[in-house]
């Protein structure tokens, strides 16, 4: 073998090495990225604060519905660094909202419990240190060491996320249950590896002699499909619950009646279809501007609802509050209720 061939074959061997070793790295990578640092086990779990009273019997029930969105404001999914000060103002203007309000059965989504884009706040916890919540369901549904997103740049990253849904009621929470909805099949097996599960969260709420199922919700954003099944599959689950006590089916359904770009059938539609479930808000409302949810700053669409079983429950009042303002990108859905 002459010299020059000699040195072409040590040259093209260096790059298969350095190749080699390049694609090594980056799956060793992904697989650390997305692996979870929590046991399955602790992903749907019931806390209690012994130090906050419980409520047994009420005449009435205040219950509201909230995409949090990890207290991000309007900056929620962007490429930006954000600041401590940002989190804790969001904090200040959301406990502030929610005070006077003072409902008995709060249910959340998009909550952070420890992550590296909101300072590792266990947001449930800093918000009942003012609301005192005696049971408190916490159901995870993003657990990854790192996360690549929402772009290229490691600066703008989310990394390290513990986060989900939480359900904090003033009175017991006898059964908590998290049901894994449904990925977009078409996506790529590493997006989907690093992407959250959607959730539907089941608490079983203890009101006097009856039991409250509340459902809640955050449905699939980006992929029509994804989300048409996953709201078939939660609202048989719904209506079989229904058969035996009043339900409550809330949270962000990531579907609207005006919002061209969605496609047809809207998911949404499905929901209305039901023999079982009443909207909190008529539907025939739901294009009306005092209705929309999202975006907070200047509404355009309604995203987030409230559905609940006529038969066994009476709807008293329904609200959005506005004093929320852009602590989230959402706006929270208010309902006052009374069990038959």
């Amino acid at each position: 073998m002459n010299s020059s061939l000699r040195l072409g074959v040590q040259i093209l061997t260096g790059l298969l090495i350095l190749l080699g070793a390049g694609l090594l790295f980056v799956g060793v990578f992904f697989l650390w990225a997305s692996s979870s640092r929590y046991s399955e086990e602790d992903y749907a779990r019931l806390e209690t604060s012994d130090e906050y009273p419980l409520k047994t019997t009420t005449n009435e029930i205040t219950v509201l519905s909230f995409n949090i969105g990890y207290l991000s404001g309007l900056t929620n999914n962007q490429a930006v660094n954000r600041t401590q000060d940002l989190y804790d103002d969001n904090l200040d203007t959301v406990i502030k909202a929610l005070k006077p309000l003072n409902p008995d059965i709060l249910a959340l989504q998009e909550i952070d419990f420890d992550s590296r884009r909101s300072f590792r706040v266990d947001q449930v916890k800093a918000l009942n240190t003012v609301f005192e919540y005696p049971q408190q369901a916490i159901a995870i549904n993003w657990d990854k060491r790192y996360v690549p997103f929402p772009s290229w740049s490691p600066t703008a990253h989310f990394g390290e996320i513990l986060s989900g849904q939480a359900i904090l009621s003033r009175f017991p929470i006898t059964r908590h249950e998290r049901f894994v909805l449904e990925k977009v099949a078409t996506n790529p097996f590493y997006f989907n590896a690093l992407y959250l599960d959607r959730l539907a969260q089941v608490a079983d709420v203890q009101i006097g002699d009856q039991t409250l199922i509340v459902i809640n919700l955050h449905l699939e954003a980006f992929d029509r499909p994804t989300r048409q099944n996953q709201t078939e599959f939660v609202l048989a689950l719904a209506e079989q619950y229904a058969e035996q006590h009043p339900v409550l089916l809330v949270g962000d359904f990531n579907s609207a009646l005006n919002r061209d770009d969605e496609g047809e059938p809207r998911s949404i539609q499905t929901v209305l279809e039901s023999s079982t479930f009443t909207p909190a808000v008529s539907a025939e409302s739901w294009t009306q501007s005092e209705q929309f949810t999202f975006p907070s700053d200047s509404p355009q669409y309604k995203l987030d609802y409230i559905f609940y079983t006529p038969d066994s429950i009476e709807l008293v009042d329904v609200d959005i509050p506005q004093t929320t303002a852009q602590a989230s990108d959402h706006l929270p859905v208010l309902m006052r209720l009374r069990l038959r």
